[in-house]
């Protein structure tokens, strides 16, 4: 059993993150009455003193000690090892322009050797507040877990919360879901993300796949937007991922490895289709903000995007996970577009931890280190800072090319790695006002 506690003792002063990190197994009969002889205690410590937090909501999610499938979203068991120093990439601008990075797109396990995982990669890579995407359902463990990490991490994180859909299409599923998002946004929820499953996994009671713009989750859109809550929606996947898993496929040693990201075949619906109802999503709910992860979920299209940009105002994208996608594009060309959408574009990384390892933009065949975790960061960095042609990628798992690097002006910088986000996550204090984050197209900090 893993239990949280919360330290009000001074910080240290070397950490951005004011936090300093001790995964200390205790057994816990020295916590609770008659104990656990086989228990362990993680403790978040910073300062002297330590406090046990809603340690009933806090039993997180790592009690079974087995390994993740090679396809799941975690690489195995990260190799103990003491810190490393920074990996630096050559060349980049330090301290990225004196720019604070918001990561706007991670995915953490509420668990503490995933939490000092990548608060070590975080910080030692220059990011100083992230948002995980991956809160989980209002009511499940997963979720206790988050909210309780966020009163451990203050205003350095926030999160967004998830939709269980194996009772989709039981009576009273919808309404019960616009209640625990009520619920998710009194308790601080930023937003909520839907994951690609909507549109290739989840079923209907009679076998059928559920459309993205299927109208009986409309007002799951519209109470979203009431609230205040962003929608950040994954629709489809790299248009390779439709196509047979052969050797000629561009992204066959991906796939390879994750099976179960191919959606070829007569039982899923096109990637264009895919994009079709993605897009009449959108248009169905104006007062709805929406983020389409994944820069739109079409980064090898930037006309796409660009053309949902113009007409919806109230879409932004992120970089989640495509700079190899999106990086293949001439680097004047994609320049030209982060500099034109510089208010609707949002620096994430889709950076996975998990108690079983890191995943770095995807799967990969060996288990990520946290020195691989830093140069993955700082590939980033070299891509959007530098000009430097024909470099490595964050993620050669992903495509076997190099890009060339797109040198942004420092103000567009800012707002990549910080404004658009701020304004959008950190700029107020809770969603228990109306529209508490609707765009409003507006940077300025």
């Amino acid at each position: 059993m893993f239990i949280l506690l919360e330290c009000p003792g001074e910080s240290s002063p070397e950490s951005p993150f004011h936090l300093q990190l001790w995964a200390a197994h205790v057994q816990t009969e020295m916590l609770t009455p008659g104990g656990l002889p086989e228990g362990r205690v993680a403790c978040i410590v910073y300062g002297m003193k330590a406090r046990i937090i809603t340690v009933s909501a806090l039993v997180l999610l790592s009690c079974t000690d087995h390994k993740a499938p090679p396809d799941a979203r975690g690489a195995g068991t990260p190799a103990a090892s003491s810190p490393q120093a920074p990996v630096s990439a050559p060349g980049i601008p330090q301290p990225h322009h004196g720019i604070e990075i918001i990561d706007a797109h991670v995915h953490i396990v509420p668990e503490m050797t995933a939490l000092a995982q990548a608060l070590e990669v975080l910080e030692k890579s220059g990011v100083t507040r992230f948002v995980a995407f991956s809160g989980g359902e209002v009511g499940s463990l997963r979720y206790a877990a988050t909210v309780a990490m966020k009163r451990v991490l203050g205003e350095r994180f926030h999160y967004l919360v998830n939709i269980d859909w194996d009772d989709f299409g039981a009576p009273g599923f919808v309404e019960e879901t616009v209640f625990k998002l009520r619920q998710a946004a009194d308790e601080g929820a930023r937003g909520l993300k839907i994951f690609k499953a909507l549109g290739l996994k989840v079923r209907s009671k009679d076998g059928k796949l559920v459309a993205v713009d299927d109208p009986v989750l409309d007002p799951i859109f519209e109470e979203c937007g009431k609230l205040g809550l962003v929608v950040a929606i994954h629709v489809a996947d790299p248009a390779a991922f439709f196509k047979p898993v052969t050797p000629d496929n561009e992204r066959y040693d991906e796939l390879s490895i994750a099976s179960s990201w191919s959606f070829h075949g007569s039982d899923y619906p096109s990637f264009d289709e895919l994009m079709a109802q993605q897009e009449r999503r959108v248009a169905r709910h104006p007062k709805t903000t929406f983020i389409l992860v994944h820069m739109g979920n079409n980064a090898e299209d930037l006309g796409y995007v660009a053309s949902l940009l113009d007409k919806y105002p109230n879409v932004l994208v992120n970089t989640a996970a495509r700079v190899p996608e999106f990086g293949r594009h001439p680097a004047g060309e994609v320049r030209a577009f982060f500099i034109k959408y510089q208010d609707r574009i949002m620096f994430g990384s889709d950076f996975v931890s998990t108690p079983h390892g890191m995943q770095l933009g995807s799967v990969s065949k060996t288990e990520p280190t946290i020195p691989d975790g830093i140069i993955f960061f700082n590939r980033h960095w070299e891509y959007f800072e530098t000009d430097h042609r024909q470099m490595d990628h964050p993620t050669p798992i992903q495509g076997n090319w190099k890009v060339d690097a797109i040198h942004l002006p420092p103000e567009v910088l800012r707002k990549l790695y910080h404004d658009v986000a701020w304004n959008l996550f950190f700029a107020f204090q809770s969603h228990s006002r109306p529209g508490g984050s609707r765009w409003d197209g507006q940077t300025s900090n």
